[in-house]
């Protein structure tokens, strides 16, 4: 039967390689930590686009409104011609559809990328519970280890 000992002396290399272990899974928390204020300021920097493109298209939107009533009024005021205005009106609203379509393709590129962004934050959100499970399990060994080795000890 082994001496006390020899007992701490076959124990000490597992400790150690669990204190390894636990060290290399802290890292891996830093890690991710890390990474996800990166995607933070991403997603930052995202809105700050977002917002800065509302306001372009609001601007534009509003342009194109006073381009409009303009045109309307002097369409009123001029017999002369009004087919052509029509027509060129009528392209006009054309160009804008098009915008609008343009800028809903951009929302929709942004919503994509919005989840896209939270799919990766779920990722890491299970990843982290996957870490604190093998934390609590780790935790677990050693109260049972520590335990065991009290009952021995006595």
């Amino acid at each position: 039967m082994p001496t006390a000992d020899q007992r701490l002396d076959q124990l000490e290399p597992v400790i150690s390689e669990m204190l390894a272990r636990q060290d290399q899974l802290s890292a891996k928390q830093d890690e991710l930590s890390a990474r996800q204020d990166e995607l933070g300021a991403k997603v930052e920097r995202v809105s700050a686009q977002v917002r800065q493109l509302t306001i372009t298209v609001t601007s534009s939107i509003a342009a194109q409104s006073d381009n409009i009533e303009f045109l309307l009024e002097k369409t009123t005021k001029l017999e002369q011609g009004q087919a052509d205005l029509r027509h060129e009106i009528s392209q006009r609203f054309e160009s804008i559809d098009q915008r609008f379509e343009s800028i809903d393709q951009r929302f929709e590129s942004i919503d994509q990328r919005f989840e896209s962004i939270d799919q990766r934050f779920e990722s890491i959100d299970q990843r982290l519970e996957s870490i604190d499970q093998r934390f609590e399990s780790i935790d677990q060994r050693f109260d049972q280890l520590f335990d065991f080795l009290k009952e021995k000890l006595k």
